[in-house]
């Protein structure tokens, strides 16, 4: 009788810490709000309060921000998320003349940097890219955009800040986030070599594309999933797990060497490449010559169908 107490008490035991271990494995995976890459609404606002070296930067056009922003935010867009004279348009800035724009609204090298947009947008993401391909790591996207913000009735303003002018310098680069045309290129029958296409289907399918881009069509050997497939209907994340079984579908494997993330210009890229961030990838380039760069190449192979 003692030995079979025993046993029901060990039995017992191990399911509890089973279930137990299970429970947040499938908590983590159903919800990565806790991630440090998002911050809430509530936490800019206590931070707001607290601590002096946040700087807030709002990535919506500049009607939007002129019509209502979060308090002292600076305002980035267009030529000061972008390289004003690339081969391809809209490349990532070139670091001194990204230097100098941060510089002008007031950022420094020890700032902790808050980016947000339009709840459904892949600015913030696009710009997080920047900041973080140039080695400044303290830098988060708030959850919701300006959505979020004025859902909770926190205080807005309407005239933009006057910011001392900071001392924000690039130090680093890590160009191992980026790959070339040319690397795809050579890598098109490469199994363990995934592109990932964020572009609509449309353009995917070469039903349709943008400007500055000469042909239609798709990468070879590509996978296809738009960069708003992780949002749900508000525009917000969709959980975890949720988001893991999207990309797994496709084969977008951990397991991969490599997995190039491409879009038209760059931008809707950065929203994946920080998506599967998220999730905790590690194996990732973003392609920032983009489907632009891929189509003016005439000796680059183009699917169509």
């Amino acid at each position: 009788m003692l030995i079979n107490k025993l046993k029901f008490l060990v039995i017992t035991a191990i399911s509890i810490t089973l279930l137990f271990s299970i429970s947040i494995n499938t908590a983590a995976q159903a919800n990565f709000d806790s991630s440090k890459l998002l911050i809430s609404a509530a936490e800019v606002n206590a931070k707001l309060e607290n601590d002096e070296e946040i700087k807030i930067i709002d990535v919506r056009n500049s009607a939007k921000y002129l019509l209502g922003h979060l308090p002292n935010a600076v305002h980035m867009w267009g030529d000061d998320l972008s390289a004003v004279q690339g081969w391809v348009p809209e490349l990532i800035p070139e670091a001194e003349s990204f230097s100098k724009i941060a510089r002008a609204k007031g950022i420094n090298n020890n700032s902790k940097i808050i980016i947000y947009g339009d709840q459904v947008s892949p600015w913030p993401a696009r710009l997080w890219f920047i900041f973080r391909f140039y080695d400044h790591h303290d830098v988060q996207i708030l959850k919701g955009g300006y959505q979020a913000w004025k859902s909770k009735d926190y205080e807005s303003e309407i005239l933009p800040p006057n910011p001392e002018e900071g001392n924000f310098k690039v130090r680093d680069v890590n160009n191992e986030w980026l790959i070339t045309s040319d690397t795809i290129a050579e890598n098109l029958n490469n199994d363990n070599f995934l592109i990932l296409d964020t572009r609509t289907e449309a353009e995917y399918l070469g039903e349709e594309t943008n400007s500055a881009a000469p042909r239609r069509g798709r990468i070879p050997s590509s996978v296809h999933l738009e960069w708003s497939a992780v949002l749900d209907e508000e525009g917000n994340y969709k959980s975890a797990a949720e988001i893991s079984e999207l990309y797994q579908q496709l084969g977008v494997s951990r397991e991969k060497e490599i997995i190039a993330v491409v879009s038209h210009n760059g931008v809707r890229a950065a929203h994946t490449f920080f998506t599967l961030k998220l999730l905790g990838y590690e194996n990732l380039k973003l392609y920032d010559e983009a489907w632009v760069g891929w189509s003016s190449r005439s000796d680059l192979p183009v699917e169509v169908n």
